[in-house]
């Protein structure tokens, strides 16, 4: 799994603590807050459960190599813009496909692989039959691999890891949020330390 952090708000907690301090200003009372003030506002942002104000920051990832059976878990989180490598205009090759450690584990690594040289064998005869893409993909497991770009905002990012990043995830998303904290930590450690720390 490749997860590499394309792009991102221009100091992410600086905009978030500007964004908080609003409500509480007159018109042309903004003035200029260091650093460690944006992050002792941030804190009590956290702490307070005012969250609004991370919708203010945000940022934008590749994905690469990731299941469809993970890509559906993701995309319930509906907060968050999508672009997806297409099964209808993209052939699908058979190595890319994601074998658990589990199927490993049970000695099974051999028959998945048959099954799923099975499942592209006739994935490959549909096509070379003339059925559309969009309908040999039937075919293919939800193993197979596929890549996109996704967007959020911070608020909506916590939230993912909060709950794809728990014991209770299955594993694969979990790495997921876990690669997503990771870089998000980088680039905006205080909006982020108390997810951390939870680890």
């Amino acid at each position: 799994m490749k997860i590499e952090l394309v792009r991102h708000t221009d100091r992410p907690e600086s905009m978030i603590a500007r964004a908080a301090r609003i409500s509480h200003q007159t018109t042309g009372e903004e003035k200029d807050y260091s650093s460690e003030e944006d992050k002792e506002l941030i804190r009590k942002l956290r702490d307070w459960g005012h969250w609004s104000p991370f919708e203010f920051s945000g940022a934008t990832f590749y994905v690469e190599g990731i299941s469809r059976s993970c890509l559906a878990q993701l995309t319930r989180h509906r907060l968050v813009s999508f672009m997806v490598r297409s099964m209808r205009y993209v052939k699908q090759n058979q190595e890319e496909v994601v074998i658990p450690q589990s199927v490993k584990e049970a000695g099974l690594a051999d028959e998945y692989r048959e099954g799923i040289t099975k499942s592209h064998d006739l994935y490959q005869k549909a096509l070379d039959e003339g059925v559309p893409k969009e309908d040999a993909r039937f075919l293919l497991p939800i193993g197979s691999k596929t890549s996109l770009y996704l967007k959020t905002n911070f608020r909506e990012f916590r939230h993912i890891i909060e709950l794809r990043g728990g014991k209770e995830a299955q594993w694969e998303i979990r790495d997921l949020a876990e690669g997503f904290l990771a870089r998000l930590s980088e680039i905006a450690p205080t909006v982020f330390e108390d997810l951390t720390e939870a680890r």
